[in-house]
């Protein structure tokens, strides 16, 4: 179905309270969309933490099998931190197949290029803390009383923009796979909270002992600015391209493996080039003055949100421009 684009504020009394408004919003706004489900949610017993858990539905994110976003809210501050997994197992709260910033080596690879079925995480009574062959995460710690949010929703991303005394992004789902090796399930995570991206598998170790590379599941191309990897040329965004129609001279946002430090041979083990991230444009000029957040780009027939004004990077709401 189309994508769903909503907007508002968050108004509360605390940090604490605008967190918990804010993903109710994000449940109860992504679930509605036909193609998510919300799988559960709960505070487990004397938890810090209370965990959402939706679900991208196979049927129609035109992957054919479903994936998984896991929200951790801290209770007492608001913090939001999301993790993406292939895997979920509602009755015993478990996670497999996720997206980890480092991989404890050695680590055999399973034929798909993923964590093995031993790499498992419980939903428990804590937050994601990261580390090696565990789900890694990016957050929104929301500050003061007031947020800004808008939400877009597709069928194989969402996407989530806050701005106040907070900013950030986090973006989930499928990306545009460009290798040559067989990739059938291409899903990633990318916020502001850092700018290394996270997959759930890679191709290019499938079936391998992973001794000494434990960053195969991270790619550079999302997080604050993403800069460093453009598919295009990028104008500047108060003027339009005489040559392109008068469209803006924007780029796609390409994705790429990171290097392992002090390893120079990371690509004939990771693979360099993965692929570009869907209903993203980047420039790396700053926005026209007075563009303020909510305002929107018209591109390509629809609109397009920057998640924060100052920085060149928009997002495609699904709305039609006229």
């Amino acid at each position: 179905m189309a994508a769903i684009y909503t907007t508002g504020t968050i108004n509360q009394p605390d940090a604490g309270s605008v967190g918990l408004s804010m993903v109710e919003k994000i449940r109860d706004d992504v679930s509605a969309h036909a193609n998510w489900d919300l799988v559960e949610e709960f505070t487990p017993a004397s938890g810090t933490v209370r965990w959402y858990v939706l679900k991208c539905l196979g049927s129609g994110n035109g992957l054919g099998s479903d994936f998984f976003v896991v929200i951790g809210r801290t209770l007492s501050t608001g913090e939001l931190r999301f993790a993406i997994c292939e895997t979920y197992t509602a009755a015993s709260h478990m996670m497999q197949k996720f997206g980890s910033r480092s991989i404890n080596t050695p680590s055999l690879m399973d034929a798909s290029g993923r964590l093995p079925d031993a790499a498992q995480f419980v939903l428990g009574t804590t937050p994601f803390a990261g580390g090696s062959s565990v789900p890694d995460y990016f957050s929104w710690v929301p500050s003061g009383t007031s947020t800004k949010w808008w939400i877009i929703v597709a069928d194989d991303t969402m996407t989530i923009s806050f701005n106040g005394g907070s900013n950030g992004f986090i973006h989930a789902g499928a990306y545009t796979w460009l290798g040559q090796l067989a990739n059938p399930f291409p899903i990633q995570l990318i916020g502001s909270s850092n700018n290394e991206g996270l997959i759930t598998r890679n191709p290019s170790v499938a079936g391998v002992n992973l001794t000494n590379y434990g960053y195969a599941l991270k790619f550079t191309g999302g997080g604050t600015s993403m800069l460093g990897v453009p598919l295009g040329f990028e104008g500047l965004w108060a003027y339009n391209d005489k040559a392109q129609n008068n469209q803006r001279a924007v780029a796609e946002v390409g994705m790429m493996t990171i290097s392992f430090p002090g390893q120079s041979d990371y690509a004939t083990v990771y693979g360099l080039c993965l692929g570009k991230q869907k209903r993203i444009r980047r420039s790396n000029q700053s926005m026209p003055g007075g563009f303020a957040y909510g305002d929107a780009f018209a591109m390509n027939g629809t609109l397009w949100v920057p998640w924060n004004p100052s920085v060149g990077v928009i997002f495609d709401t699904g709305v039609a421009s006229s």
